[in-house]
């Protein structure tokens, strides 16, 4: 049977228009005569993920990005579809990374796996998460720096700033002056360190003097160590020896003597006793005064009248003569 033109025409069609599609879709990173399972991943932000981008396992592409689209209801968040082979299962508890694949910035999902015995199925939605990439790490570590070297340049404004205030016409002035006093003492210290190197070098200088007696005192007293040694063990022997003396035993028995003497002293002022009597009652001091006084008259009247107590004669015709004794 002899096929007509028109029927090779139209056989020839189809076969472009399928070749064109299979190339598209090769081109795509689509393989249309692969079996592939479609799964989900949702992200806060893709970092300029496209379509067809690769989805690897272990660096080995098992698949393509399929769409990517916005989560409905204005979350923000962006739903990408992942085509897998079907000979690539996913275990439950997968995740699906964003990664950066090249150092341009390419952008890929890669597959890590769990060791789960149960596997998703066509449509699931795997675990998500964003790896950060050379980048986006370089410009976080930057972000500290960028910040401190603006505080930098904020101190070092401030700075120049006040210098500027600081370096006006007086103040430079001022500064002048106080480096030509620097000057100056730095003059004076050279002044007056050439005066003390003189001095050291004379002869005659009391310093050098003063060295020398200084110089004789230390070899004496190194000469006389025995000596010096003789005195320090003397100090150890009476400090030995009062530290043997029981010190604390006679201090006690003179603070209980001190009491006594204070009991005794106080027993007195009080009137207690026959010293206490003594010093409080005055009877004792009336009767001695009477008593001097009697025995004044007594020696007045043996003065005056003494043939009353002493007769030597054998006759006596005056004895009932005597001077009356002054009241």
């Amino acid at each position: 049977m002899k096929i007509k033109r028109e029927a090779k025409i139209g056989l020839f069609t189809v076969i472009c228009l399928a070749t064109l599609f299979w190339g598209i879709n090769f081109l795509k990173g689509k393989n249309v005569f692969s079996r592939t399972n479609t799964f989900y991943a949702v992200y806060n932000r893709v970092d300029g993920l496209k379509v067809t981008n690769d989805v690897v396992l272990s660096g080995y592409k098992v698949g393509s990005v399929k769409s990517i689209k916005f989560e409905e209801g204005h979350t923000g968040r962006i739903i990408v579809a992942l085509l897998i082979e079907k000979k690539y299962l996913v275990p439950v508890n997968s995740v699906a990374k964003l990664i950066s694949s090249d150092i341009m910035g390419g952008k890929a999902i890669r597959l890590e796996l769990s060791p789960n015995q149960e596997y998703h199925e066509q449509g699931d939605t795997l675990i998500s998460s964003i790896e950060t990439g050379l980048l986006d790490q370089l410009i976080y570590e930057m972000v500290p720096i960028k910040e401190k070297a603006e505080t930098l340049m904020d101190d070092l404004g401030r700075v120049l700033k006040s210098l500027d205030q600081a370096l006006n016409t007086q103040n430079q002035e001022n500064l002048n002056k106080s480096f030509a006093s620097l000057s100056s003492s730095l003059q004076n210290i050279d002044s007056a360190s050439l005066s003390l190197n003189e001095l050291l070098n004379s002869d005659s200088s009391d310093l050098k003097k003063m060295l020398s007696n200084m110089n004789e005192l230390t070899y004496r007293l190194k000469n006389n160590t025995s000596g010096i040694d003789t005195v320090i063990n003397n100090f150890a022997s009476i400090s030995d020896t009062l530290a043997n003396a029981n010190i604390g035993r006679i201090l006690a028995q003179t603070d209980s003597a001190l009491y006594s003497v204070n009991q005794l002293i106080t027993s007195i002022t009080a009137g207690e006793g026959s010293m206490g009597a003594l010093m409080k009652n005055d009877t004792l001091y009336l009767n001695l005064e009477q008593s001097a006084k009697n025995l004044e008259l007594l020696l007045y009247d043996m003065k005056v009248n003494p043939k009353r107590y002493i007769n030597f004669s054998l006759f006596d015709f005056s004895r009932d003569r005597y001077v009356k004794s002054k009241d």
